[in-house]
């Protein structure tokens, strides 16, 4: 059962960096960027029992970008 009014909607927007040493170096500076959207709520299945629940979830790949090192 999802409680009147305590649905929520997060969205969710993060980018990878690689900075990486060694035999990988040439990677470095490479990025990902990624768009998570979801629609969250929360449920009460029994009296004082409240959980959290994402009731979808989708994601949109906003991008990469790979930097080579001279070299």
């Amino acid at each position: 059962k999802v409680l009147h009014g305590s649905e929520l909607m997060l969205n969710l927007y993060s980018r990878l960096v690689l900075r990486l040493p060694g035999i990988f170096h040439f990677l470095s500076e490479s990025s990902v960027e990624t768009n998570i959207t979801s629609h969250i709520a929360l449920t009460q299945d029994t009296p004082g029992d409240l959980k959290l629940v994402i009731k979808d979830c989708s994601h949109l790949l906003g991008g990469f970008r790979v930097n080579l090192q001279k070299g």
